[in-house]
Order: C-alpha cells, then sequence, then structure tokens
C-alpha cells in the first residue's frame, strides 16, 4: 500500500516537472523565437530606463534569436535632455546572444535627436561584437542645448552660442571610445567676451568613463577672433587645447596677436590654467606689463607707461590677466599685482583718458591721470595729472595736484603749456 502510494507522488512529480520544462521552453521560445514575445521582452527592458508613455515603436519584426527590427522609433523628453527634446529613429536593427554582452550586435539607420534651439543632430553606426562605430552631425547646435546635459557649475552656465558643422566619428568602446571630427564656434560668449569665427578639429579617447573620466589627445583651433567689453581685438592663430588625462587640467598651447593704435603686441599663452606662462611681445618694443594693460583696454594710453614698472611677467598676473580677459573676470586681480587701489577711464567722442591711484603706504597715496581731448573746431589737448594725497588722521588728510594742460604740436606752432597746482585738506564726517 505505501509502496503504491509513494509510486503516485513520484509519477505525479515527474509529470509536473515535464509540465514546467514545457511551459518554460514554450515562455522561451515565445519570448525568443517570436515577434510578439520578442517585442514584449524588448519594451520590459526598454520600460526600466524610459516611461512607456515616452516611447512610440510603429513596427517590430522578426526575433531575438536572429535579428529583432524595430522602425518608426520616437522617444520623447528622454531624462537628461532639454524639456521638448525628441529621438526619432527610422529602423534599429537588434541581433541578440542570451548571456554573452559582446555578441549584441546593433545596427542604427536615419536617427536623429531634435532639441529645442538647434537644427538636428543627425546619427547613424552600429556596435558589432563590442566596438562602436557611429557617426553625428548637426548643422547647427546651440551651445546651451548641449552644456546644460554636463554643465552644473555657474561658470559654464553663463557660456552661450552656436557651433556650426559639428562632425563626431565616435570609435572604439563603451568604455574607451575614440571621438575626432571637426567643428566651428560661429561664436562663444561670456559676460560679454566672446570667440567668433573659430573653426577646429579634434582627436580624444576617453577612459575610465565609470570612474574618474580621463581624457587623452588634442583639441585644435585652427584661427578665430577673441575680444571683450573695450579690450582689444585679439586674432587666434593656430592654437592648441591638450589633455594628458585630467580634463580639468588640460594645456594650452596658444599663439595670437592684436594691434592696438600703431602698436602690433604678439601673444604666446602654453602651461594650464592654474599655472599658465603668457609671453607678449611688440614692434616697436614695449614693457610686457604695459602691453597686459593695452590689450585689457584696447588702448595705448601714451603718457602713462613711466606708471609701471618694467619686467617679466609673474605666472600669478598671467593667470589674472586670463581671468580678466578670457573668463570675464572683474580685473581686480590686476590692478592689485600692481598696487592700484582704483582705476578709472573715460570714454567718449571727443576725450579718452585714464587715471590710475597707487597706494605708497597705509597713510599715503599718489594718483597719476591723462586725459585727451579733441573737437572738430578745436586742436588736440593733452591733459596731464599729478597728485598726492596723506592722511593725518582717519578724517583729516592733506593733499596737494598739479595739472599740465598741453596743446599737442602741429606742424605751424610749438607747444603751448599751461599749469594749475593746487593744495588742498579734506575733512571727513558721517552724518
Amino acid at each position: 500500500m505505501f509502496a503504491k502510494t509513494f509510486a503516485k507522488k513520484v509519477y505525479r512529480l515527474i509529470i509536473f516537472i515535464v509540465i514546467l520544462i514545457f511551459l518554460f521552453s514554450f515562455f522561451a521560445y515565445f519570448l525568443f523565437f517570436t515577434t510578439k514575445g520578442s517585442a514584449f521582452l524588448t519594451k520590459k527592458v526598454i520600460s526600466k530606463y524610459v516611461d512607456s508613455d515616452r516611447i512610440d515603436i510603429k513596427k517590430i519584426d522578426g526575433t531575438l534569436s536572429r535579428t529583432l527590427i524595430f522602425q518608426d522609433i520616437e522617444i520623447k523628453d528622454l531624462e537628461g535632455l532639454p524639456q521638448g527634446s525628441l529621438i526619432k529613429i527610422q529602423e534599429l536593427e537588434v541581433n541578440f546572444m542570451p548571456f554573452n554582452r559582446e555578441k549584441l550586435n546593433l545596427e542604427i539607420h536615419n536617427g536623429r535627436l531634435k532639441m529645442p534651439a538647434s537644427e538636428p543632430i543627425l546619427f547613424y553606426g552600429s556596435y558589432q561584437n563590442g566596438s562602436l562605430d557611429i557617426n553625428v552631425y548637426s548643422k547647427y547646435v546651440d551651445v546651451r542645448d548641449t552644456l546644460d546635459l554636463f554643465a552644473e557649475g555657474t561658470a559654464l552656465k553663463k557660456i552661450s552660442g552656436t557651433i556650426g558643422d559639428l562632425d563626431v566619428y565616435i570609435k572604439g568602446s563603451f568604455i574607451e571610445p575614440k571621438l575626432n571630427g571637426k567643428f566651428e564656434i560661429k561664436r562663444l560668449t561670456r559676460n560679454g567676451f566672446s570667440i567668433v569665427d573659430c573653426p577646429g578639429l579634434f582627436d580624444i579617447i576617453l577612459k575610465d568613463i565609470k570612474g574618474e573620466l580621463k581624457a587623452y589627445g588634442e583639441i585644435v583651433l585652427k584661427s578665430g577672433i577673441v575680444s571683450g567689453p573695450k579690450t582689444a581685438v585679439i586674432k587666434l592663430q593656430q592654437s592648441k587645447i591638450l589633455f594628458d588625462g585630467d580634463t580639468k587640467k588640460p594645456r594650452l598651447d596658444f599663439k595670437g596677436s592684436s594691434t592696438v593704435e600703431n602698436t602690433k603686441i604678439n601673444i604666446v599663452l602654453k602651461g594650464t590654467f592654474d599655472a599658465p606662462d603668457l609671453k607678449l611681445s611688440s614692434e616697436p618694443p614695449v614693457p610686457q606689463e604695459w602691453l597686459l594693460v593695452m590689450l585689457a583696454t584696447g588702448k595705448s594710453w601714451k603718457g602713462v607707461e613711466g606708471a609701471l614698472s618694467k619686467g617679466e611677467l609673474s605666472a600669478d598676473l598671467a593667470k589674472d590677466f586670463i581671468d580678466y580677459f578670457i573668463f570675464s573676470g572683474s580685473g581686480g586681480k590686476i590692478a592689485k599685482k600692481f598696487g592700484i587701489s582704483d582705476i578709472s577711464l573715460k570714454l567718449d567722442s571727443a576725450t579718452k583718458g585714464v587715471k590710475i591711484k597707487k597706494e605708497l603706504s597705509d597713510k599715503s597715496e599718489l594718483t597719476y591721470g591723462v586725459e585727451q581731448l579733441q573737437t572738430k573746431e578745436e586742436k588736440p589737448t593733452t591733459t596731464h595729472q599729478v597728485g598726492g594725497e596723506y592722511k593725518i588722521t582717519e578724517s583729516i588728510s592733506v593733499g596737494g595736484e598739479k595739472e599740465l594742460r598741453q596743446d599737442d604740436k602741429t606742424e605751424q606752432t610749438q607747444d603751448k603749456t599751461k599749469t594749475n597746482d593746487k593744495i588742498f585738506l579734506k575733512y571727513k564726517k558721517e552724518f
């Protein structure tokens, strides 16, 4: 009796296992060898990364066991892209081998990414046996659309502009892709400073994408125009940004030139952003520190050269110039390097001038200014002012000022010089 009961239980267990194997085989066959099953499995996988209401696939053919073909894919507002973005892929071929990621082969035909402010970004290519071969092209890209994907810092968020004819080739593996191609900066601006008409090339390998990203290669800028509010205009010659691993510390190899009034200035910038090596030279020769002021103001300010010392540009001063000219800094650091507590500029249709105040000690300061006035009716007049002030107490100071007014020479007349001397007492009281 016991033997018969045990035999029945074993028989039922065997039947259950056979049915389970049959159902599993049928389910596996349904998932991998039928179009409906393959579509169901694929959509389940995709739904983990994209909300089902954001993706639409018009047609699915084939099976995962061979080749699965998706046609007319649309993905709206994919996470990470700007609001209103749309991805369209006319055809995507997927060849899948279970349990072997390197045997996942993809073929993309006629892909398009449309972001709000840019022309469509076209892409096509393949992923075969663990290797990428993709081409990306756009006639016009708004920089904000791109930087907003990566830029959380305020520095990059202040950059705006457009890049044209972006043509990128991506090869290699997912973890070490190689990017090369070309672009043309139509205009990039930040706080009024800009670079325009700058074609370029790049050849970069990315490594350690899953960890701390490293980059190796170079970006080549063939030419361009760099300028800022009231600064000199710099014509960029072929220059490079070199990457040796750390993406935050690229090496610079920049060359350019500028003409301020009748002075041609040659610019060579090497090193890094943290430790730049800036060399300035000119025709006719002018001290480097004064060339820096000429570039920052766009004026030669003849007559003020003696107010600044001659010598080599320190790395700190070069760094401050980059902060001012390239990264749109306030320029306050430059003034401190010269010991200047205040600097004022006057520019209008008839007058141009500069006035500098330099602290000699805690209690004394020296001022120097030069101003040139010229109208259609009168001859040019240059006025020099030299003054000093000494603080006796916190509220009382005494000072003096000498003004020299000079009518510029003409072929018929000699200089006419007039002086004006002043002595003054200052009393400061808070109410």
